[in-house]
């Protein structure tokens, strides 16, 4: 696993993470450049939802993109709330998970894993 962000800063992006998954009930990935080494412009971290789940967030937008007012949104705020609660330069965007499979075949971390055991 090649991590470009390092520690603590990969600690923070987990619980980022986290947050994100409690929201949205999906775990977010870490994406891009960041995923892959210690050379990155910015942080790429994806929430790729269900198709009916994104469809219905996004009603009539087959593909979101700056002219969709509602995706633009939550992807800017989303990224300014990673941004604060990481330190790092968050670019975050949620996607269509069949269109995001479909296209995008990089390296994928799941963010914000809980481990759960029996005592």
């Amino acid at each position: 696993m090649a991590l470009g962000v390092g520690m603590p800063a990969l600690m923070h992006l987990n619980a980022f993470g986290r947050e994100v998954e409690d929201a949205f009930g999906h775990v977010p990935y870490l994406v891009g450049s960041a995923a892959q080494g210690k050379v990155w412009r910015d942080v790429d971290v994806r929430l790729m939802l269900p198709d009916e789940e994104f469809d219905a967030l996004f009603p009539g937008h087959g593909k979101p993109d700056i002219t969709d007012g509602r995706w633009s949104l939550l992807c800017a705020a989303l990224a300014e709330l990673g941004r604060v609660r990481t330190g790092l330069p968050i670019d975050f965007q949620i996607q269509r998970a069949t269109e995001a499979n479909e296209r995008y075949n990089g390296v994928r971390h799941a963010l914000g894993l809980r481990l759960h055991w029996d005592a």
